[in-house]
This record gives C-alpha cells, sequence and structure tokens, in this order.
C-alpha cells in the first residue's frame, strides 16, 4: 500500500510485517498439507491409471473372446452342414461305383446263361458253336 501512495520505498516496518505475513502463510499452509500430499497424489492418480489400463486390457481379451465365440457359433453350422454334404457326396459315390460293379457282374452272368441257353438249343438242333482259342 505505501508504495502505491508514492513514498517508493519499503520501510523496515513494512519489509518485517510482509515476512511475517509470509511466514505465516507458508506455517498456514504447511500446518494443512502434508509434506508429500504432492507425491501421495500422483501415486493415487498413477494407480487410478493402471487400474484402468488393466481393466481396458481385460475387456479388450474379452472382447475378442466374445467376438471368437460368436464367429465359432455363427459359422459352426456352415461348417458342419458343408461336412455333412461333403460325406454325403462321398457315401452317394461309393454307393455309384458298387451299384455298377453289381450291374456289371448281373450282365455278365446274364450274357453266360443266355449263351449256355444258345448253346443247349444249337446241341439239341445237332449243332455246335466252335471257338477259336488263340
Amino acid at each position: 500500500q505505501r508504495l502505491a501512495q508514492g513514498s517508493g520505498a519499503w520501510s523496515c516496518e513494512d519489509k518485517t510485517e510482509a515476512l511475517r505475513s509470509y511466514r505465516c502463510f507458508l506455517d498456514m499452509s504447511q500446518a494443512k498439507m502434508r509434506p508429500d500430499f504432492l507425491i501421495q497424489k500422483r501415486v493415487a492418480q498413477d494407480n487410478q491409471y493402471a487400474a484402468a489400463a488393466d481393466y481396458a486390457s481385460k475387456m479388450a481379451a474379452i472382447s475378442q473372446v466374445t467376438g471368437w465365440f460368436e464367429g465359432k457359433q455363427k459359422f459352426d453350422f456352415a461348417e458342419t452342414e458343408k461336412r455333412s454334404q461333403a460325406f454325403i457326396k462321398q457315401e452317394m459315390d461309393s454307393c455309384n461305383e458298387e451299384l455298377k460293379i453289381r450291374r456289371r457282374t448281373r450282365l455278365r452272368v446274364l450274357y453266360e446263361q443266355e449263351a449256355r441257353a444258345y448253346e443247349a438249343e444249337l446241341a439239341h438242333l445237332g449243332l455246335a458253336v466252335q471257338r477259336q482259342h488263340y
């Protein structure tokens, strides 16, 4: 205040009073605040950040597992159907091959029976089939 009034210099009383006010302020601020208050505050904030990062990583892992499981559920039916279709196709191919073999066997037996019947008919007439064996 005295500087504002134009005296231009600090008096000894002003300096002493200012120093007392400053010490009082320091005493009050130190009495209210613990010496490691800022450090403890920073540690608590870092702990909160670490907990949030841990929670985020857990949520990311859960999200990944959930995505895999949902994809598995969704496409599991399609894959089973594809396997089923492949199995049916393989079974049909095997059945067709077996049917061809049976038909060839029956046809061969039929041809042999007809050939014997024809030879028997010719033998009844007194004729025979001449075979050429090379």
